[in-house]
């Protein structure tokens, strides 16, 4: 008896490492590469420009931000009532959708393209709860959780270093800098959406289900 129960903990606690490892990755990288469609533009400095008596810089953060917040309210009904099958996807359109808004904002001059930014951060809004939505339900998804999260810190301050060598070494515009900074990130952003679909959903078999098998 003591053996069987020995070797369900086992194969429960390797069973968790995989989970954490496989779930844990696939989100912090979706999320990081999120994080290249969002934050970039912060590392441009469009000097002597001017909305309304505000910095125009100041102006597209808090222009983002609302469409951002915006996004939220919706998004917890819409996400609750999606699919698992449908939340991949919905990443890419929501992400690419993001992208296209800033081509258009490279496109139309300022400060008229601000409008841009605050439909750059309506789908944004979006993706933190379609990421979670893999993680929930599980014994470890506080740990999975923690995982994801810790995508903050560090994925804003690469992917602003990633935009600064854009305008530094490649030319490239204070404007098109974040579109170009995007694109970069397309790849990696399909390889790891793939990889958290491809996460199982939570086993609801409880321990004691397990050890009634094993007997």
């Amino acid at each position: 008896m003591e053996t069987i129960q020995a070797g369900i903990k086992k194969r429960t606690t390797q069973s968790s490492y995989s989970t954490i490892l496989h779930g844990g990755l696939a989100a912090f990288a979706v999320y990081f590469c999120m994080y290249a469609f969002r934050k970039p533009f912060t590392a441009a400095q469009f000097d002597g420009i001017f909305v309304f008596g505000l910095h125009y810089k100041i102006v597209l953060i808090i222009s983002q931000v609302v469409g951002y917040a915006i996004s939220k309210f919706w998004g917890i009904k819409f996400i609750s009532e999606l699919g698992r099958h449908q939340r991949g996807r919905y990443i890419l359109v929501f992400i690419g959708i993001a992208e296209l808004m800033l081509l258009l904002f490279a496109l139309v001059p300022a400060p008229y393209n601000l409008v841009f930014m605050l439909l750059n951060g309506l789908p944004l809004g979006l993706i933190w709860g379609l990421v979670f939505s893999f993680l929930e339900g599980r014994r470890v998804t506080e740990v999975l959780a923690a995982i994801l999260c810790a995508s903050f810190i560090v994925s804003s301050g690469v992917v602003k270093s990633v935009g600064i060598y854009l305008i530094e070494h490649w030319q490239v515009s204070e404007c098109w800098m974040p579109f170009c900074t995007g694109l970069l990130f397309v790849l990696p952003l399909f390889v790891s959406v793939r990889a958290l679909e491809k996460f199982p959903p939570p086993r609801r078999k409880t321990y004691k289900a397990a050890l009634s098998e094993s007997l």
